[in-house]
């Protein structure tokens, strides 16, 4: 494992939305030095196109992608959707029967918002049967082209960093505030430039690039409080994916 590396937030804003926003940090775990990159405008694909990740990395932070470059980018989107829902469009077949609550409705809901509603309470947004499957769409697009149009590895439903590979995970920034316009709690707060104003969508990326960054270091990265990592014989979860987010439970009464 590299000790420097760039973690690239995304907070997703759909086909037609303007509010898609991006934002990069450069880490060092040796000397806990974070360098944010970050434009206070929005980006909206334009018509008959995608987001080229080197032009993003180029705008933030006048860079270029090699493969020498470690990066991990954290993603505010389901990757993917529900495994029994994608059986269930395949298979004339196959029904379900009404669910005691919605959360367990396995056509809306994968395994992993089910272990963050029974864990904290929070009922995700679903992919199939909300509107946030206008992003997941988006960004399973956006990866398979980047895959096709790259000359590197992008490696999604990881359950552990993947050096010499592009690693994308699946974030939850809405867990770390109060509120949906507040900052977050604390030990996250801290670490974020005063640039990045709570309540837009820079600071739900910013949130995306940290939770990325502490994948990549592995939990190593002592100044951000440690991610929660999905068990690794849930065979579940390689297929459906996890939602990576931080020990909340540890991190929302910590004033320091």
């Amino acid at each position: 494992m590299s000790n420097k590396l760039f973690a690239l937030g995304w907070d997703v804003g759909g086909w037609m939305g303007k509010n898609n926003s991006f934002v990069l940090i450069k880490a060092d775990s040796k000397s806990r030095e974070l360098t944010w990159y970050y434009t206070e405008s929005n980006h909206q694909i334009k018509e008959g196109a995608l987001f080229e990740l080197n032009n993003i990395f180029k705008e933030l932070a006048n860079k270029k992608i090699t493969k020498s470059t470690e990066i991990v980018l954290g993603i505010d989107a389901p990757l993917t959707f529900p495994k029994q829902f994608i059986e269930f469009l395949s298979d004339k077949s196959e029904y379900i029967k009404k669910p005691e609550l919605e959360i367990f409705n396995p056509l809306a809901y994968r395994e992993t918002d089910r272990y963050i509603y029974r864990q904290y309470g929070k009922k995700p947004l679903s992919a199939s049967f909300d509107r946030l499957g206008n992003n997941t769409t988006v960004v399973i697009s956006h990866l398979r082209y980047w895959k096709k149009t790259y000359d590197f590895e992008i490696e999604t439903n990881n359950l552990k960093y993947n050096k010499g590979k592009i690693n994308v995970i699946e974030t939850y920034p809405a867990m770390l505030k109060p509120g949906k316009y507040e900052k977050a709690f604390p030990p996250i707060e801290k670490t974020i430039p005063d640039q990045i104003k709570a309540g837009t969508d820079q600071y739900d990326a910013a949130l995306c690039a940290l939770m990325a960054l502490q994948f990549g270091f592995n939990n190593n990265f002592d100044v951000l409080p440690s991610l929660v990592f999905p068990a690794e014989n849930r065979a579940i979860y390689k297929e459906e994916g996890w939602i990576y987010h931080f020990d909340i439970d540890n991190i929302k009464n910590d004033r320091s």
